[in-house]
């Protein structure tokens, strides 16, 4: 890969732009209501598939900002639905990449540095 360029905070999962393809989040729900963009707050993730999330549980809650999302697919190792379900962490081969701030998450968060420091090889 080539060096990695330094990107806003919303496009959090660029550098792997290259695992899945990155898009705007659609406005949701149409004008006066509905989902707001960027999304920022509190969401939960699922369909946590590696060792990144060992001792958490299914739809734990993480802290978001971000504009963009990633679409699913076989690289996604966990989950969210902001209107539209896309990959909250994507792995391939030695990269990971999380949409949202594992330092702003809390104890999960916390357990998610842990797990990256201690459990990744």
């Amino acid at each position: 890969l080539p060096p990695l360029e330094r990107v806003g905070e919303e496009h959090s999962l660029s550098p792997l732009g290259r695992v899945g393809e990155e898009h705007p989040l659609p406005p949701l729900g149409g004008a006066g209501g509905g989902l707001k963009v960027p999304q920022i707050g509190w969401n939960d993730i699922y369909h946590l598939s590696s060792p990144l999330f060992k001792g958490l549980n299914e739809k734990e809650f993480v802290y978001f900002v971000h504009s963009y999302y990633v679409e699913k697919s076989m690289n996604t190792i966990a989950t969210a639905n902001y209107g539209l379900e896309y990959s909250a962490a994507i792995h391939k081969d030695n990269f990971y990449a999380v949409q949202f701030h594992p330092e702003k998450s809390a104890e999960v968060g916390g357990r998610i540095i842990s797990n990256f420091m201690n459990n990744i090889q």
